[in-house]
């Protein structure tokens, strides 16, 4: 019964404990603007139309068979909502309607064309789930300063171990899934750099076999020693700033979407819950010294 009740106490019971709401709100905005950026993406790059109005055929999902594109312009609205949506979230606004309601709409959208199938997608969905179990609207929401019941400078522990799970999973499953053939004969990794040999400056290292090797098994090593050591203090600092760097790599390399972003956004959560205070804080005191020093010179 001892041991019992000391498991709980270190491990369930601290879930439950109030830890500062900065951090959620943080990536509820930041998740929100990544939705409406990419549903601006969608409109401005011809892709509604391009995927899911001129196919006369889709690849169906087992057991989606019956999830058909919206009929005429239907597409166009529905994006237009999944835009509206994520503003709400971003916002805070109607935050619990409007994330269940984006969690449906974009579901039904992924599940309209297995071809069109991406994993970043697949992780929206995901998060999707979270962000509307979560208590995220307490804090720089609407929500908060329409219905101050709501309001709260705290939210539970679990809302933020969630996201955390969510990550370490997603990171894990990046790592394990490339110890295969292909990835450990630097498969597709070298032909992927290879497709980027013309950009300036260090193009020409993209066809070295060394470059690609530390590419291909630096990427597989990153999520299968890294993922963990964003749980603890000491080597959660270098350990983020090697994953920032691999993901703007990504970014500006294989330009893939909103993945890097919203992988930035959430392994920002690992940091403690208070994070967004201290930085602003930083940032202020920095402004007010750079004030003081202008103020100092103009005075002389």
């Amino acid at each position: 019964m001892q041991q019992r009740a000391s498991l709980r106490q270190r491990f369930i019971d601290p879930l439950f404990e109030e830890v500062d709401a900065s951090s959620l709100a943080f990536f509820r905005v930041a998740f929100g603007v990544i939705m409406l950026v990419e549903c601006w993406r969608f409109w401005a790059r011809g892709w509604i139309e391009r995927h899911y109005i001129r196919p006369d055929f889709f690849f169906k999902y087992y057991g989606f068979e019956w999830v058909e594109p919206w009929p005429d312009g239907g597409m166009y609205w529905h994006f237009a909502l999944l835009a509206l949506l994520s503003l709400l979230i971003t916002l805070g606004f109607l935050y619990r309607l409007a994330a269940i309601l984006f969690f449906f709409a974009f579901s039904y959208v992924f599940l309209l064309d297995q071809a069109r199938y991406l994993n970043h997608f697949y992780l929206v969905i995901l998060i999707a789930v979270n962000v509307m179990l979560v208590p995220a609207n307490r804090f720089f929401a609407v929500d908060a300063a329409l219905w101050p019941r709501l309001r709260s400078a705290t939210v539970p522990a679990w809302s933020v171990w969630l996201f955390r799970l969510q990550f370490e999973v997603m990171y894990l499953y990046a790592g394990i899934v490339k110890i295969n053939p292909d990835w450990l004969r630097l498969e597709p990794m070298g032909m992927w750099l290879a497709g980027r040999d013309d950009m300036p400056l260090i193009g020409a290292l993209f066809n070295q076999d060394w470059v690609v090797a530390v590419a291909s098994y630096g990427s597989i090593a990153l999520h299968i020693i890294g993922a963990p050591l964003l749980l603890f203090r000491r080597t959660r600092g270098w350990t983020m700033a090697i994953y920032f760097v691999f993901h703007l790599a990504n970014h500006f390399l294989f330009q893939i979407g909103i993945f890097p972003w919203v992988a930035m956004a959430g392994t920002l959560l690992f940091l403690e819950p208070d994070w967004p205070r201290r930085a602003l804080r930083w940032m202020r005191q920095g402004a007010m010294r750079v004030l003081g020093r202008r103020a100092a010179v103009a005075g002389d």
